[in-house]
């Protein structure tokens, strides 16, 4: 099994905007733990690293991520021709993918708790195990009367939707359990980012062009949720060498964590920032495909347009995580990347016009490239401007948060849709104009974020410690 020896560099120490002095008093009673040969013999040394299980762990996380959120958009995806299999309105048709958020919201609370409990592995399994299952009780919808569909659908979202939290919530526990430092921005990126959010607007109107095609479109998600689930029963629970001195450190109680979260200011800037950013994001992934339809648009294009955000999204996350990886700049990306993000907003108040689905299309690919660069820096930044508080219990109280914004945001979204008599029918010009302003005036605590990196500064200042060690030795 290859490493890689984490070792302090010059370049990363004098960049890094670190202040150690403010976390001597609470990081001295952390002991480090994984220098179990300190007093052994004298050729026995520390190996910090991350190994290639650890990429095979995301890659599991990115399949049960990508079947769960498959899940999530299905519905709104085609809503056209679901909601006409569904005999109901867009309204209720919306109401399947609310019913995921509220559920994030709440279980979400839970997720914290859960990792330090039962480890990374059980949730990971826990959250395909609910999502297969409740994709398969949605099948039932097929063989049911025609007015109990929708029944059989709200339960079969219900139950899928369980899992979701358990998977979306777990990226920064699993970066730092699994990945160094270095690492550590790259692979919550990775585990954050859901190819399926880019899958299901584009697959989804092509497997149900019609009414009649909808049935198989639910159980292909089904089988889809199953395979996905399969990988991670293989793979081990925890890794063969430590990833850093900070990973086997002893943690706060979830109590205790919550509690020194609520008195931390910058994370509460840090949790509105989140909330607004990847809320705001994900409901208009989610909605993309109704907002431009009045325009004369087909779901296809619309289809296009939401798997644009997410797939440049994706591009824009795995920049941010490489560079904050190699530089621990997050403060500085994230207060040069909001009002960016911010900006692209205010271009879907001109651009919902009839006959430009490539200017559409373009202001799709920055809104999700800066909006998803930003997202993994404020999980990342909530976990080190904490510690030693459990980066399970930080990213599960922002996942609660965003959550809830989402369902806030997705509701008024679609309250203020116009009526069948405007000019297009149903369009949402007034909306996009509601967001732009949400966004401008939620991303103005990005001007006053600021925080210390304590985690980077305890596993910096425990690797130089064990290399004084090795050479008195």
């Amino acid at each position: 099994m290859s490493s890689v020896i984490i070792s302090e560099k010059a370049h990363i120490s004098s960049s890094l905007p670190i202040t150690t002095d403010s976390i001597s008093s609470s990081a001295s009673s952390f002991s480090a733990t994984v220098d179990k040969g300190a007093n052994k013999a004298d050729s026995e040394t520390i190996v910090y690293g991350t190994t290639w299980v650890a990429w095979l762990q995301v890659l599991s996380v990115m399949l049960v991520n990508s079947a769960c959120s498959i899940m999530w958009l299905s519905a709104s995806s085609s809503p056209i021709a679901i909601s006409e299999w569904l005999k109901v309105d867009f309204t209720a048709l919306n109401w399947l993918s609310n019913v995921s958020a509220i559920i994030n919201t709440l279980f979400s609370l839970l997720t914290g708790w859960s990792y330090q409990r039962f480890g990374i592995k059980a949730n990971i399994i826990f959250a395909g195990v609910c999502n297969l299952l409740g994709c398969w009780i949605r099948c039932i919808a097929i063989i049911v009367p025609e007015k109990s569909r929708y029944t059989a659908m709200m339960t079969g979202q219900f139950i899928a939707s369980i899992g979701g939290p358990f998977i979306y919530n777990i990226a920064a526990k699993l970066a730092s359990v699994w990945f160094a430092p270095e690492h550590r921005g790259l692979a919550n990126t990775l585990s954050t980012l859901s190819i399926g959010m880019a899958i299901a607007p584009i697959i989804v109107p092509l497997l149900s062009p019609t009414i009649t095609n909808v049935p198989k479109t639910l159980i292909i998600i089904a089988i889809i949720a199953t395979v996905s689930a399969i990988p991670s029963v293989f793979l081990p629970a925890s890794p063969k060498i430590a990833s850093s001195p900070s990973s086997g450190q002893e943690r706060m109680s979830v109590r205790q964590g919550v509690l020194c979260l609520i008195r931390n200011r910058s994370f509460w800037w840090i949790a509105i920032l989140c909330a607004v950013n990847a809320g705001m994001v994900f409901s208009v992934a989610t909605l993309i495909i109704e907002a431009i339809s009045p325009y004369g648009y087909t779901d296809q294009q619309s289809g296009y347009c939401a798997a644009a955000v997410v797939i440049a999204g994706f591009a824009g996350g795995i920049c941010s995580g490489y560079w904050v990886g190699k530089t621990g700049q997050h403060v500085m990306l994230i207060k040069l990347l909001t009002p960016l993000m911010a900006f692209t907003y205010i271009m879907f108040i001109f651009e919902m016009i009839p006959n430009a689905f490539n200017v559409i299309l373009i202001a799709c690919i920055w809104n999700g490239f800066f909006a998803y660069a930003l997202f993994p820096l404020h999980l990342e930044l909530a976990c080190e401007i904490s510690y030693p508080v459990p980066e399970s219990v930080s990213s599960a109280l922002l996942w609660a948060i965003l959550t809830a914004a989402m369902l806030i945001f997705c509701v008024i979204i679609d309250a203020l849709r116009a009526g069948p008599e405007a000019d297009p029918p149903n369009n949402m010009r007034l909306s996009m104009i509601v967001v732009a302003i949400i966004v401008c005036v939620g991303s103005l605590p990005a001007i006053w974020l600021k925080g210390d990196l304590r985690r980077l500064a305890f596993d910096i200042e425990e690797q130089k410690n064990n290399e004084t060690q090795i050479v008195k030795r």
